[in-house]
């Protein structure tokens, strides 16, 4: 019923027509899934309605109830109490009988198509259809049993034959006939459809190119584009280069003249102390010498009376009334003795405390790391006149130091064959590990771990340790220190118990507590590593030329351990450790 509405909705019932046309066909038009059965998608065979609306084959609905246990609707699950009697379709069924019976030959009879009311042309038919017959010649399914194309308006000599669209002469580009074919024998004429079949498929070609060209022309403009971009980028970074190199030197400047200005201050306020202290000095040591002559009369004075009182008493009773003027104690003291005055000390120390408090105010590097003292980070390395810039322009760093100022911290260090992986063979000399062909059959031990890493021997708590890690033979690693608590299941960078640089075929990177911090330097052959303990600090360098590529604050309870990690399990791949002091 649904299929009838479609239809009548997309085809309403004519005007009422005289009686001679009344036997005149009805021509139906509709898709192929219009009459197929929802179970089998194929065209209904006995179609028969339910009491729901819904329209299945009789064979199909039958095995559907037969393998279901119950009577219900594939389509809306509705459910029957009993099993509903399958009646068939009627109408739908003579019209499947009508629309099967349909001849694509009906052409030939109609007038309309062999007159001015045809619009399209079937080449494998040679038929030209008007609009009731030219859906009986539309291949949807595309195997070419029909080929409709535009009606020719020129007039050709086989126009009105049998057949005139059979062949095709090249020479006189027209249309024959087979009769009128051997006429033209010396032109070769070839099969129309065959010809239109190859210049058609020849067109799809054509477009086909035509479509590729498209994209490699919109290809090189984004190449274009993206090349522009990334010069563009380069010469942005070269124009970094250059300000970052001219504030650098005003840093170094404003810098040097800081601490020029504090040695000045501090020698003037020492300075001052030591004029404090001289004059302190000087004025105490003439009251003292003031109070000592006067001392030394005194003593002379009760000398001379306690010599008059034992030997001379007769002279001494004679002059009783004679008036003797005697010195009181407080009028011994010529001058009030010399009082320091403390508010000039106070002054320079106040002045000095706010001089330290001003500096310390300003915070600005405080949440980047500090490079150890021992390094010297002062200096870039630009090359802000090169004429071709390379690709590793994009990646300069802080140069730290000349090789010899990292050498004299060498150490040497080796795996230890305790905590090296079974997916690992180390060398004889303990320096080089490599990702073996099949698991080694080492002894179980607590620091074994269970990826591919291997500690050093050498743990460190104290002092500052610098080694090199060879990482040329290798596609994947990573190198770092590890707090001897790490586990033998983790890995490091993953976690708060080490810290290092990882190379992973494509961009070199630190890792500490899985976070990752990205590094723009390529990839080293040689990577370096200073472990600065007293600072609790470590720095990792790429070798050759020496760049910094991170240094991150360590926090370690116990010791650090020298540690590196072989990924991607690639056979052959390995990592050895420099020996610093017989290369040197």
């Amino acid at each position: 019923m649904r299929l009838l509405q479609q239809v009548a909705a997309e085809h309403p019932p004519p005007m009422p027509a005289p009686a001679m046309e009344e036997d005149r066909p009805l021509l139906l038009r509709l898709q192929p899934q219009d009459l197929q059965c929802s179970v089998c998608f194929s065209l209904y065979a006995l179609p028969c309605t339910l009491p729901c609306g819904h329209t299945f084959c009789r064979r199909c609905i039958e095995q559907h109830w037969a393998g279901n246990g119950r009577c219900n609707c594939p389509l809306c699950l509705k459910s029957f109490r009993e099993r509903p009697e399958l009646n068939k379709n009627t109408d739908l069924a003579a019209l499947l009988e009508a629309l099967q019976s349909q001849d694509t030959r009906a052409h030939e009879r109609c007038p309309a198509c062999t007159g001015p009311g045809a619009l399209r042309l079937c080449l494998p038919c040679g038929a030209p259809l008007c609009g009731d017959h030219l859906p009986l010649h539309q291949d949807p399914t595309g195997r070419g049993r029909h080929l409709l194309v535009d009606l020719i308006t020129t007039p050709w000599p086989c126009r009105q034959h049998e057949k005139g669209l059979e062949y095709f002469c090249l020479s006189h580009s027209a249309p024959l006939c087979a009769t009128c074919a051997p006429q033209h024998e010396d032109c070769h004429p070839t099969s129309l459809l065959e010809l239109y079949r190859r210049k058609r498929v020849s067109a799809g070609k054509r477009r086909k190119r035509e479509n590729i060209q498209k994209k490699i022309n919109h290809l090189e403009q984004n190449i274009t584009s993206k090349e522009a971009a990334i010069n563009c980028q380069k010469e942005a970074y070269r124009e970094i280069q250059i300000l970052v190199y001219d504030i650098k030197d005003n840093l170094t400047r404003d810098f040097r003249e800081m601490r020029d200005y504090l040695e000045q201050q501090e020698r003037a306020a020492f300075w001052r102390m030591k004029q404090e202290l001289d004059l302190a000095q000087r004025e105490t040591t003439r009251l003292v010498q003031t109070l000592a002559d006067e001392l030394d009369a005194m003593k002379r004075r009760k000398a001379e009376l306690a010599e008059l009182l034992e030997h001379d008493w007769i002279s001494m009773l004679k002059g009783v009334g004679s008036e003797e003027t005697f010195m009181s104690p407080s009028s011994l003291v010529s001058q009030s003795p010399y009082t320091f005055d403390e508010n000039r000390v106070v002054d320079t120390t106040d002045a000095v405390t706010n001089m330290k408090k001003s500096l310390l105010s300003h915070a600005l590097l405080e949440d980047n790391p500090c490079p150890p003292k021992k390094v010297l980070e002062d200096s870039l390395v630009l090359s802000p006149g090169s004429s071709q810039p390379c690709e590793q322009e994009m990646s300069v760093s802080v140069p730290v130091r000349p090789p010899s100022r990292l050498l004299q911290w060498a150490t040497v260090v080796s795996f230890d064959p305790e905590s090296v992986s079974c997916r690992l063979s180390v060398s004889g000399d303990l320096k080089t590990v490599t990702v073996a062909v099949k698991n080694c059959s080492y002894p179980k031990k607590e620091r074994r771990f269970t990826s591919c890493q291997a500690l050093c021997s050498q743990g460190f708590s104290t002092g500052t340790m610098y080694w090199e890690v060879r990482t040329a033979d290798s596609d994947g690693w990573a190198i770092g220190v590890a707090a001897s608590e790490i586990a033998k299941h983790q890995q490091l960078g993953d976690n708060d118990l080490s810290w290092c640089v990882k190379w992973n075929k494509v961009h070199l990177s630190a890792w500490h507590k899985n976070e990752e911090t990205r590094s723009l330097l390529p990839r080293p052959s040689m990577v370096g590593v200073l472990l600065d303990c007293t600072e609790k600090l470590v720095s990792f360098y790429s070798l050759s030329p020496e760049l910094l590529i991170h240094t991150y604050h360590v926090h370690f309870q116990t010791q650090l351990f020298p540690a590196v990690w072989l990924f991607g399990l690639k056979k052959g791949n390995s990592l050895t450790i420099r020996d610093i002091r017989t290369d040197a």
